[in-house]
């Protein structure tokens, strides 16, 4: 059930533009008000300065004026007389009107130096005390969640899986449904198309002790309790309707892909790619009744991505000509009064200045490197903290609205494929070293596994912008291509009754240690090993064949899996068709298990 809605109140004050680097926290919120108070004194000081200036010009004019009344009537008295004395006392007093002319000229240059030093200064107060507004408003929005846990639940047609081929190192666990659309039109090659979900997340609750998973899909947001997280129980929805926007006719949410949070302000953003783009705002912090806060629009709508602790999202998607990978930046540390700056971030993903196009996702590393993927490559940029510059050749705070490039383009013999999404591992595998390797999803669609999108893994090596290396757009920097993984031919390849192989394309994926667990659309979800890069193993697999009802059992429709989140020891399914499945990889799982699962946000 939605809580009743405020007035959507989203509007674009100014810009901040004095971002201070880190998280939020009150330290930070501290030197924002410092920034904010010795600006506006120095504001003060060259407004009193200006004034200053003003009145001395004001002095000056008149006196400028003055002498220059007295020489004209010297000079009238000298023509009429003809005395040479009076001729004397005229040219005196031209000389005393030319100097004060030029004192009047002097006083203005100098007034209208101080008054546009007054004007900048005041500009900069202003601008730093929006910041330190902002600041304060994101923490102050900060929430541990409800201490009580709600009673509603809703009814979910969730069907468990019975029917499931899986390897003998993955365990079913359970299933669920949430909202569904009616009208759950998408691209796929299954009858069902997509009425259930693309994306989801989990936030977690403080004052519980248990997460929260939300989805989306066409049918708008679900939410469950993860009380018991191998039996989610379903307890709120914002369904399309609700969603609606004054005087539309949306019969379906498209399409929220890489869904985004932000768990310390429980907040959940959902994307929008279909009629005006843009993001709504869903606060979640009693996740029984959720609020819808209002629509902000954003040029860009495929996905969003939060960084800088969700102080700001990176919107992505197609629809913005003329600018290489675009990608527009929503400050969102006043969730109520969201800014999207009127400049796009040209990520220049393939390094090539390229125009055509369009930017897919957006994903943040364990340093908190934001990676953006489009067609033709992945780039990485700094968006906190003072790093080196290398168009600048300084070093510099990087911001979210004027990042840092870090590395990355093009992947060696995948120049024109179209680069999903991306992770930078942050550990060594195999003969290469921390930090190097870069998991890449190709997505294309199609049902001949030859020609479909791979899973690739290429290193960074040679693309790291401060390391004094070349990069023309005749000559651009590549990555090189360590190896690429397809399910085709793989146990549990699926192939339809007419003879063709199921959506074979590389979609979604999240890793856990050295295991990667990745969506595959109808060959449903892969294990991958990565510890030698250069050679990924299949070590397990999922997915569910569609089954008409009968003897036995209800019908059950086949996998069409967007991704596959690992989450406390589970994987979470995300399924266009299907809902939410709910497995288990039971082998040991090698290589360093990090203490938080690391995807879009890189949520702890």
């Amino acid at each position: 059930m939605l809580a009743t809605a405020a007035a959507l109140q989203m509007s674009s004050l100014g810009a901040a533009h004095a971002d201070p680097t880190g998280p939020v926290k009150p330290g930070t919120v501290g030197s924002a008000e410092a920034d904010a108070t010795r600006l506006q004194n120095q504001a003060d000081t060259a407004a009193k300065n200006a004034a200053r200036a003003a009145t001395q010009l004001d002095k000056a004019k008149a006196k400028a004026e003055e002498t220059a009344q007295a020489a004209a009537e010297a000079a009238a008295v000298a023509e009429q007389s003809g005395k040479n004395g009076d001729k004397q006392k005229a040219d005196n007093a031209a000389v005393k009107a030319a100097n004060a002319s030029a004192e009047a000229a002097q006083a203005q240059l100098e007034y209208n130096e101080k008054a546009a030093a007054a004007a900048q200064a005041a500009a900069a107060a202003a601008e730093a005390a929006t910041n330190a507004e902002r600041e304060a408003a994101s923490l102050a929005g900060i929430k541990l969640g409800v201490d009580t846990a709600g009673t509603q639940t809703l009814p979910d047609t969730g069907v468990f899986p019975d029917n499931a081929t899986h390897s003998d190192n993955v365990k079913v666990v359970g299933q669920v449904r949430g909202v569904l659309s009616s009208d759950g039109s998408c691209p796929a090659f299954k009858a069902t198309k997509c009425p259930a979900f693309s994306s989801l997340n989990f936030v977690h609750f403080e004052k519980l002790g248990f997460d929260m998973m939300v989805a989306n899909g066409t049918g708008g947001l679900a939410i469950w309790s993860l009380k018991n997280p191998e039996r989610p129980e379903y307890i709120a929805a914002v369904t399309v309707d609700q969603l609606k926007q004054p005087g539309e006719t949306m019969t379906r949410f498209w399409e929220g892909e890489n869904l985004t949070v932000d768990s310390r302000r429980k907040l959940v953003y959902l994307t929008r790619d279909s009629g005006t783009k843009g993001l709504f705002i869903i606060d979640i912090n009693d996740p029984w009744h959720p609020k819808l806060l209002g629509f902000h629009p954003v040029r860009l709508g495929h996905t969003a991505t939060c960084i800088n602790d969700c102080r700001f999202i990176w919107s992505v998607g197609s629809g913005a000509s003329g600018i290489s990978a675009p990608v527009y930046v929503t400050d969102v540390r006043d969730v109520n009064h969201p800014f999207t700056y009127s400049k796009a971030v040209a990520a220049d993903v393939r390094r090539t200045g390229v125009t055509s196009g369009s930017t897919h996702s957006v994903d943040v590393d364990f340093d908190g490197v934001v990676w953006v993927s489009g067609s033709g490559g992945v780039r990485g940029y700094w968006t906190e903290g003072k790093h080196y510059d290398p168009a600048t050749k300084t070093t510099r705070s990087a911001t979210a609205y004027d990042p840092i490039p870090y590395a990355g383009g093009s992947v060696t013999g995948l120049e024109s494929a179209f680069l999903h999404n991306a992770y930078r591992f942050p550990n060594a595998l195999g003969d290469r070293p921390k930090g190097d390797v870069v998991l890449i999803t190709n997505e294309n669609n199609n049902q001949n596994c030859a020609k479909a999108g791979v899973f690739i893994l290429a290193s960074l090596e040679g693309t790291h912008d401060g390391e004094g290396m070349t990069s023309t757009p005749a000559n651009p920097v590549k990555m090189g291509q360590l190896a690429t993984y397809s399910p085709g031919g793989k146990p549990g390849h699926y192939v339809d009754p007419t003879g063709k192989a199921g959506d074979c394309s590389a979609h979604w994926f999240t890793v856990n240690g050295n295991i990667v667990a990745a969506g595959f659309y109808e060959q449903g979800v892969r294990f991958l090993d990565i510890s030698d890069p250069r050679n990924p193993q299949q070590v397990g697999w999922f997915r569910v064949p569609d089954r008409a009802a009968g003897p036995d059992g209800p019908a059950i429709i086949g996998s069409n899996a967007s991704s596959a989140y690992w989450h406390n020891g589970y994987v979470y399914i995300p399924d266009y068709g299907r809902g939410v499945d709910i497995i288990k990889f039971t082998d040991k799982i090698p290589g360093k298990r990090e203490n938080k699962v690391c995807w879009n946000s890189c949520e702890k």
